[in-house]
């Protein structure tokens, strides 16, 4: 029997009540507190479990299930999906290789050039050549795929030299031509392991052939302390990005002693005059919401950031990215 989800409903009125669902779960599936083949709650007890309707929950599945998160088993239940095929993935970059070598062999030959020759010629450039990777990081801003790439950065091999391409998600769906033709020599394209299905359709969408890689974060240690400072008794205000609202109040909830019920929220939809109603508070706000606190004022000492670091999975993943494939047959 699958256990009960911590989700947490808010009346707002920018995000119904199956999205809040969608976003949580989907946090919860992507920073693995949500193994992959875990069985979710039957449609009707997390139904009951959060008191909304059964179509509600049943919507909420169907959304994630197209995000490729969950598969439905008739008369089984739902459950979190495994992860994709590593060895197909690495076969298809093992198909790539191969036709560049193929196409490398058949000018140097076309110029007059033998085998040992061009042997030679091969491992001399092989040698006076750094490992220079082109990376896409694509994220909800092109402010966070810089923040994101920096992190990224400091956990790749140390032989490798990368470049990256910052992008925002909406700039690479309706396919910004900046952003299209930065994708030139690039394969590798990093963002939230939330957002994978969304950008892997984008890159189809405009025959883009890039393998996506999915990482997750986790709050930073500092982060996390202070978030367990705050005082329950005092007023404090959540600011986030209404997309997040149910994923950050779970954040909340799980690390301080806040009653995230009493929490007062506002996003980016917010009026200035609902900000000048909070002044003298604690600000607990996410990274993309940087610019709205500086446009209403919001003094620097009364903000606390949920900052963000890599997960210990992520840097992994990181580091074995640029593995030489483990079907390899090359010789």
């Amino acid at each position: 029997m699958s256990s009960p989800l911590p989700l947490t409903l808010i009346d707002d009125e920018h995000t119904p009540i199956y999205l809040q669902i969608v976003h949580q779960i989907r946090y919860l599936i992507t920073g693995r507190e949500l193994a992959a083949g875990a069985k979710l709650p039957a449609v009707r007890t997390l139904a009951s479990q959060l008191g909304v309707n059964s179509g509600t929950v049943a919507l909420a599945y169907r959304t994630l299930q197209a995000e490729g998160l969950v598969v439905s088993h008739h008369g089984q239940g739902t459950y979190v999906a495994q992860g994709s095929n590593e060895a197909v993935r690495a076969g298809l970059r093992e198909v790539l290789l191969t036709k560049a070598l193929d196409d490398l062999i058949e000018r140097a030959y076309a110029l007059g050039f033998d085998q040992s020759a061009i042997r030679q010629h091969l491992t001399s450039r092989l040698h006076n050549r750094v490992r220079h990777v082109p990376l896409a990081i694509v994220m909800p801003s092109v402010e966070a795929a810089v923040k994101y790439q920096n992190l990224v950065k400091r956990h790749l091999p140390p032989n490798v030299v990368p470049s990256f391409q910052a992008v925002a998600i909406g700039a690479l769906e309706s396919g910004d031509p900046d952003t299209i033709s930065g994708y030139k020599g690039t394969f590798f394209t990093i963002t939230f392991r939330a957002m994978v299905p969304r950008v892997d359709a984008a890159l189809r969408l405009h025959s883009l052939r890039s393998e996506v890689v999915g990482i997750t974060a986790r709050l930073t240690t500092k982060t996390r302390e202070s978030l367990l400072m705050l005082d329950p008794r005092a007023p404090h205000v959540l600011v986030t990005e209404s997309r997040n609202i149910g994923s950050v109040l779970t954040l909340v909830a799980q690390h301080s002693h806040l009653d995230v019920r009493e929490l007062r929220i506002l996003t980016e939809f917010s009026a200035p005059e609902e900000f000048d109603g909070e002044s003298g508070n604690i600000h607990i706000h996410s990274f993309g919401m940087r610019p709205v606190l500086d446009a209403n004022g919001i003094d620097p000492t009364a903000r606390l950031e949920l900052e963000f670091t890599l997960s210990d999975e992520a840097v992994l993943q990181l580091q074995q990215m640029l593995d030489r494939p483990r079907t390899s047959a090359l010789t």
